[in-house]
């Protein structure tokens, strides 16, 4: 090995890398020194912010995060706004919201005819939310509810209504005739027959569904009817505010909650002749 080859030092990676950086720097005045790292660093600069950002808020939400006390989800709701139905629903119900959090949701748009990322996230989002026993309840429309009915996503309400409290919504009691769903469990053909009633029911306006949402207030007719949603149109939420001008609105309990009191009195809040409303409206953009 010659005397050159001995004295030359061996790459060092970083190290070395640091100590050339410095080199080109040394003799840069403090401002020049910045300019020349913002030109060749800013893109790593503004990524380790980036994650800086993201990770400082992760550790946040996960510090800071309570404890649902109540949740829904007001499908395709047109004027309420969220906060200002939990700041008030929080207090008519006696929450605790200091240590638990009141969530109502009134951004969430769903339809059966909308293929769109943001309509098909908010369908997963509510799947999501009942796997996880995080929804009490819901207000959707004639089509959601039957769909929800028959893949037992929402309850019967005969297990979460006394009789006593059921009269209290006679003529507004959503049933669904869960006969063809039991066959369809039986045959390939009475399964393509159930199928068939969706795919019909999926296909309807929200004019055509409005007027099909009728044939569900009366359990007549029916092989083996069965009540899953109350019918929220005469409701004084909605006539003092007309927040579903198109759609039939329809309050179900989630299959999954273990909170079923906080839902019964978001329900019995929303037929309440006392309660403000109009207060509550927001203009849309």
């Amino acid at each position: 090995m010659s005397k050159k080859e001995r004295k030359e030092k061996p790459y060092r990676g970083v190290s070395d890398e640091i100590r050339r950086e410095h080199q080109k720097t040394k003799d840069m005045t403090l401002k020049g020194k910045l300019s020349y790292f913002w030109d060749y660093y800013k893109v790593h600069t503004v990524a380790a912010i980036v994650i800086l950002i993201i990770t400082v808020s992760l550790i946040y939400d996960v510090v800071t995060q309570k404890d649902f006390i109540f949740y829904n989800v007001m499908l395709n709701n047109t004027y309420l706004s969220g906060d200002l139905l939990e700041s008030s629903f929080g207090e008519y119900a006696g929450l605790d919201m200091e240590n638990y959090e009141c969530v109502i949701d009134t951004d969430a748009t769903f339809s059966y005819l909308d293929n769109s990322n943001f309509s098909m996230a908010n369908f997963q989002k509510i799947v999501a939310l009942v796997q996880a026993g995080d929804l009490d309840s819901m207000i959707v429309d004639s089509q959601v509810c039957y769909n929800f009915g028959c893949n037992e996503v929402v309850r019967d309400l005969r297990t979460v209504l006394t009789e006593e409290e059921l009269k209290k919504y006679e003529g507004n009691i959503y049933y669904i005739d869960y006969a063809p769903v039991r066959a369809s469990e039986e045959s390939e053909e009475k399964l393509d027959e159930l199928h068939a009633i969706y795919d019909k029911l999926n296909a309807m306006t929200i004019e055509e569904a409005a007027i099909e949402s009728e044939n569900h207030r009366s359990p007549e007719g029916m092989a083996e009817p069965i009540p899953i949603g109350i019918y929220m149109t005469d409701a004084p939420f909605n006539t003092k505010t007309n927040d579903y001008p198109s759609y039939v609105p329809i309050y179900v309990f989630s299959s999954t909650s273990e909170r079923i009191e906080p839902a019964k009195k978001y329900l019995e809040y929303l037929w309440d002749e006392n309660v403000t409303f109009e207060e509550m409206i927001v203009t849309p953009f």
